[in-house]
């Protein structure tokens, strides 16, 4: 893998800085590919560090260019009262938008499912019922009933953009027939208790790391205290559009049920029948759609609008 471009530059300028913090020789740490992530939105480079102390990894990003100081900040709140659920953070360079972390001895949720077969994929989700059940815990806000209206009201808006043509979407007649069908089901929902929380804000399985007994979450982006279904529904809505056997899902549902009782048995803040659950996860699939382009994919797009039609299929059947 060929990294050593302008992101390897920008990360390895600022690497003297970031050790001069740790009272470290830059000169007695060697650097290392790990990933690279560069497309029109975000140009990020994270490299391994080496050196008689162990191992680090930095992180340097060029775009964007703002909300670099803001992740930052929700991270060391992260540290603060769960240090033992994230990657450590040694050093930041906020103006140079690099940071030097812990390395960890694992891989993001997203590999470690792959082509699992669904008894691993359970026992996968357990583990990572628990660790959002510590971050949660964590970082707590307060029972609330749950009011369906504020999910609902934004999908009108949305709706109301598809319908006009200002948003394009794929197959814009069967996404309005969906959506239509979840709005119809909202008076359902109402009425229920949930718990809020300070949320990841951006939980998908790339942003959950496993190892061998202990995992991390990484690249927070600062949520608001609100339903701790929303964090729920991110993570499991992108296991069941990639790696979710949609054969097992029964019509009407978003998860085969297997699944969905193994995260909960690891997940115990509240229950798989918490009310907010039912429905955050089916707009979930919703926005999932709306969030994917009409034109002008690449092979990851292509492979996420596969799954969340096959996904759609099952969750809104006859539609």
């Amino acid at each position: 893998m060929e990294m050593r471009g302008d992101l390897w530059r920008g990360a390895m300028a600022s690497w003297p800085g970031l050790a001069r913090q740790m009272a470290e020789d830059p000169d007695a740490w060697v650097a290392a590919p790990l990933a690279r992530r560069e497309d029109a939105r975000v140009a990020r480079i994270l490299l391994r560090l080496d050196g008689r102390g162990g191992q680090l990894a930095l992180k340097h990003q060029a775009r964007p260019e703002t909300g670099f100081d803001t992740d930052i900040a929700a991270h060391l709140a992260v540290q603060q009262v769960w240090p033992e659920g994230i990657a450590r953070l040694h050093a930041v360079d906020l103006e140079a938008r690099s940071c030097v972390m812990d390395h960890l001895p694992a891989e993001p949720l997203s590999e470690m499912m792959g082509a699992a077969p669904l008894a691993r994929q359970e026992t996968l989700l357990r583990r990572a019922g628990a660790w959002l059940d510590g971050f949660h815990r964590a970082m707590p806000g307060e029972r609330r009933i749950f009011q369906p209206k504020f999910t609902i009201r934004y999908l009108h808006e949305v709706m109301a953009e598809v319908a006009s043509g200002r948003r394009p979407v794929l197959e814009p007649h069967r996404f309005l027939a969906c959506a239509r069908s979840l709005c119809a089901m909202a008076p359902r929902y109402e009425g229920g208790e949930t718990q809020t929380a300070r949320t990841h804000g951006d939980l998908h399985q790339r942003n959950l790391m496993l190892g061998a007994d202990r995992a991390w979450g990484i690249d927070f982006k600062g949520g608001r205290v609100v339903p701790v279904g929303h964090d729920i529904a991110r993570l499991l809505v992108d296991y069941a559009v990639l790696h979710a056997p949609k054969a097992a899902i029964p019509p009407g549902e978003v998860l085969p049920p297997s699944a969905m009782a193994a995260f909960f048995e690891g997940y115990r803040v509240i229950s798989s029948g918490d009310l907010s659950i039912a429905l955050l996860l089916r707009n979930r699939v919703l926005a999932e759609w709306w969030g994917l382009p009409v034109q002008g994919r690449g092979i990851a797009q292509d492979r996420r609008w596969h799954g969340v039609d096959q996904l759609a299929a099952r969750v809104f059947p006859g539609l």
